[in-house]
């Protein structure tokens, strides 16, 4: 008799690589020989080298579909405008003045944890797909959320997205595809193979650095975090599962149906998937960077990372396992 189910089985090896790197990440902002290690530069690193490349590396390789990019950017542009009304009525329940307190509520981490997730439960599909929401979510963060804990616009964070820039090339690279002279194709081909060399770091890197960030968290100010990640952990996912009903009902995303491919119909149970998955993540390290950016209280939101992401430990398997019985298996 089998003591672990097959589902489980492929929940714990899409979900325990993730949370052990992480836990190395935190045990090395603990060591005290690498206190004097400068995350910040390894923060840089990440965002204006390695997540590019994972960015283009995935896009590149697949047919871009916009009609797919409106559904999955759509679901996170749709999800951070009905959690913002939510997260300021409980930054007014909780007596807090700062707006940083309901960045870590109204953003999603997509890049450190739901990444990984995607490409060991859906292969370079999902990833390709998880990717499309992490832009959506990012450019919303780099722009609204810098409103919020800046109080002013600046239109130009847009302009100074690496991932942007990487997303563009990637789509018309996936979409123009046109026939290049031979030397000029092969050295398009090496670029390529370099890119994917520093797109494979990416992961592990976003995965280390946000164990690292939570090192730094102290016992006592967790409580303060408590009900901004809960409320992220439960309410994320429960609207989440909403929308993709929604999306059904209204022909968004066509439900299954007898004689339909099976790969066509993997393929939208795998982007029902990924917006579930990408909604049930805690906040974002970089909401957190952003508060100590601008002064808008740091230690509430890195209260809120810590609690999430240990929180996350217990509701994401949960929340994949609802995702294969009744997204994915339904």
């Amino acid at each position: 008799m089998n003591i672990v189910s097959t589902e489980m089985l492929i929940i714990i090896r899409a979900v325990l690589p993730s949370f052990t790197i992480a836990l190395l990440g935190f045990m090395l902002g603990k060591l005290d020989s690498m206190r004097e290690m400068n995350q910040k530069t390894i923060s840089n690193m990440v965002y204006y080298f390695f997540t590019p490349c994972l960015v283009f590396s995935s896009l590149h390789k697949r047919s871009f579909d916009f009609q797919e990019f409106a559904v999955i950017g759509g679901a996170a542009l749709l999800l951070i405008a009905i959690m913002t009304p939510v997260a300021f009525f409980f930054k007014k329940q909780a007596g807090v003045r700062e707006n940083g307190y309901v960045l870590p509520i109204i953003f999603m981490n997509t890049g450190n944890i739901s990444l990984p997730i995607a490409l060991l439960m859906f292969g370079n599909e999902g990833l390709a797909k998880s990717i499309m929401f992490h832009m959506m979510n990012i450019l919303v963060l780099y722009s609204y959320g810098v409103y919020l804990v800046s109080g002013k616009s600046d239109l130009m964070q847009f302009f100074k997205i690496p991932a942007l820039w990487a997303t563009i090339l990637g789509v018309v690279a996936a979409t123009c595809n046109p026939a290049l002279p031979g030397l000029v194709s092969d050295s398009y081909d090496i670029l390529n193979k370099g890119i994917d060399v520093l797109a494979l770091g990416a992961i592990p890197l976003l995965i280390i650095n946000l164990g690292y960030s939570m090192s730094d968290t102290k016992l006592s100010t967790l409580k303060d975090g408590f009900t901004g990640a809960t409320l992220r952990l439960l309410a994320g996912p429960l609207l989440a599962f909403g929308l993709v009903y929604a999306y059904r009902l209204i022909g968004w995303i066509p439900a299954f149906t007898q004689g339909m491919d099976p790969l066509t119909s993997f393929g939208y149970r795998t982007t029902e998937a990924i917006i579930v998955i990408n909604a049930a993540m805690p906040g974002p390290v970089m909401a957190y960077l952003l508060n100590v950016k601008f002064d808008n209280c740091p230690q509430k939101a890195a209260s809120m990372l810590a609690v999430g992401t240990l929180g996350g430990i217990a509701t994401i398997p949960l929340i994949l396992s609802l995702i294969t019985r009744y997204i994915v298996g339904g």
